[in-house]
């Protein structure tokens, strides 16, 4: 696996990572009654929605994989999510602008009240498969053995679980100050969250269209 290819991976990673709605979810969960048992569950949802998606990849693997170049549907497959990305975040830019409110949005007080199989499941609904077939596909375009295609979507997994797991990690780690660190993530992804997830799946989409059209020349 190249450079290139390897950094690209990282970069899909961590915009599934990143994501400000996932991790706020994770944070609103893990401080709800009964917190630690739905945070389990929804990255549980998360992880195991990941890996459902490299598992399908590698059943369809080949043992013998071709020279990335020789397969330009991947390359097709980088530019449409790229393109998917792109398209999603314009829209999202033109939508009339919503007056903020300071109540507690809805979606977050059903959180409150959720228990772990809602958020199993919820876990599984957020990640964004746009990036993750994006993912999948650069493993794929890699040219690599069926066990290292494997070993490389499992690192992929555990890093674009990160974000999910991190209020979890916290409370095992820094558990008398959690509460706090929790507040502090919170206050600063209601604040921050949609500029942030707009600047990275704008760098993620440039890239996946850039190096898809780099892989049709080649």
């Amino acid at each position: 696996m190249d450079v290139a290819s390897l950094l690209t991976l990282l970069l899909l990673a961590l915009a599934l990572a990143v994501q400000p709605w996932s991790v706020l979810a994770a944070v609103l969960l893990v401080t709800s009654q009964g917190g630690v048992a739905k945070a389990v569950a929804y990255v549980a949802g998360w992880a195991l929605a990941l890996a459902a998606v490299a598992v399908a990849t590698i059943a369809l693997y080949p043992q013998q994989p071709k020279v990335a170049s020789s397969s330009p549907w991947t390359s097709w497959v980088m530019i449409a999510s790229g393109v998917a990305l792109g398209g999603w975040l314009l829209v999202r830019s033109r939508r009339a602008a919503v007056a903020k409110s300071r109540a507690q949005p809805k979606w977050m007080a059903r959180l409150d009240s959720m228990s772990p199989w809602p958020a199993f499941v919820l876990g599984a609904f957020l990640p964004n498969y746009a990036v993750v077939v994006a993912a999948v596909s650069n493993v794929v375009a890699a040219g690599l053995s069926q066990t290292w295609a494997a070993v490389v979507l499992v690192a992929f997994i555990v890093v674009a679980s990160a974000g999910v797991a991190a209020p979890l990690l916290v409370l095992l780690f820094r558990g008398e100050d959690a509460a706090e660190i929790y507040q502090r993530w919170r206050a600063w992804l209601m604040k921050n969250g949609q500029a942030l997830v707009t600047v990275v799946l704008a760098v993620v989409a440039l890239v996946l269209i850039v190096k898809g059209i780099v892989g049709l020349a080649t």
